[in-house]
Formats: structure tokens, C-alpha cells, sequence
């Protein structure tokens, strides 16, 4: 008997601009395909809503150089908070980190940032993540020394 093929279905909520999302949306295959492989223990099973992070939220983020996502508590995540203000590239990017909260609750914001998304995004694009122009789409802090927010260099 063929192996059922599964695929994720990521809900988003309504304040996400649904142009930005349908330009996000042909790279996830790929993306939670490179995830899987690499976090074979989560058997496919990631978040499955994204939430819209509050105004608030954002800004208190902001102050500690992120403002971008988060997801709580990571080991038993069922939903992903993002700021829906930012490009379709940003989205992807968050995400991934988000969900490399996820599998790897105990890796830290450096890991994440300057390790495992450039993997994951080398391994769906073919190539690699420039630091300064992931930074501008929102991946990490925009400048060295804010929190504890990895500045990848």
C-alpha cells in the first residue's frame, strides 16, 4: 500500500496580507520538507496556525532588538506569533526560526539565526542567506549588542 502523503496546512490568521501569503506560500513545501529531515523526531508535526502578534507586542519586542515572532511555550508549540507587517521573505524567515524554536527548544537565538535558518534556507533556495539583507527582512537584531538577539556577521 502507498505511504499517504501528508502535507502541512498552516492557517493564518486574517490580518496577514493574503498577496504576501501567496507569494509565501509556493516555498513551503520545500521548507517544511528540509525541516523534516532535519527534525525527523517531530514526525511532521509543527505549528499549525499563525497568529498576528499584537501592536504591543511588536514594540516590546522591539526594544530587545526583535519584534519579529515567537512562539511559547517552543516544546509543545501549536500556534506561531509573527508580525504581519513584514515582506513575504521576512515571513519565511520568521517562520523558520520560529519553528526551529520548535525542534530545537534548547538551541539559542545565535544557533538559530546564524546556523540552522541559513542551512535550511541554503537547502530550499540553493543558496546562501546573506546576513545583512536576512537582518533587514527581519531575522535577528539589526544591530550588534541589542538583548540577546544573535547579529549574525
Amino acid at each position: 500500500m502507498p505511504k499517504k502523503k501528508t502535507t502541512i496546512q498552516l492557517q493564518f490568521d486574517p490580518c496577514f496580507d493574503q498577496a504576501k501569503l501567496a507569494e509565501l506560500a509556493p516555498h513551503l513545501p520545500a521548507t517544511y520538507g528540509v525541516m523534516n529531515r532535519l527534525a525527523p523526531w517531530r514526525k511532521g508535526r509543527w505549528p499549525s496556525r499563525v497568529r498576528c502578534m499584537t501592536s504591543k507586542k511588536i514594540v516590546d519586542g522591539r526594544k530587545r532588538g526583535a519584534g519579529h515572532g515567537y512562539v511559547y511555550p517552543p516544546s509543545d508549540a501549536r500556534a506561531i506569533w509573527m508580525n504581519p507587517h513584514m515582506t513575504p521573505q521576512g515571513l519565511l524567515l520568521v517562520l523558520i526560526h520560529e519553528n526551529c524554536h520548535v525542534a530545537w527548544p534548547d538551541a539559542t537565538e545565535s544557533e538559530i539565526n546564524c546556523v540552522l535558518v541559513p542551512q535550511i534556507y541554503c537547502e530550499i533556495f540553493g543558496v546562501e542567506l546573506d546576513p545583512a539583507w536576512a537582518r533587514s527582512q527581519g531575522l535577528g537584531s539589526p544591530v550588534p549588542g541589542v538583548g540577546d538577539r544573535s547579529f549574525c556577521r
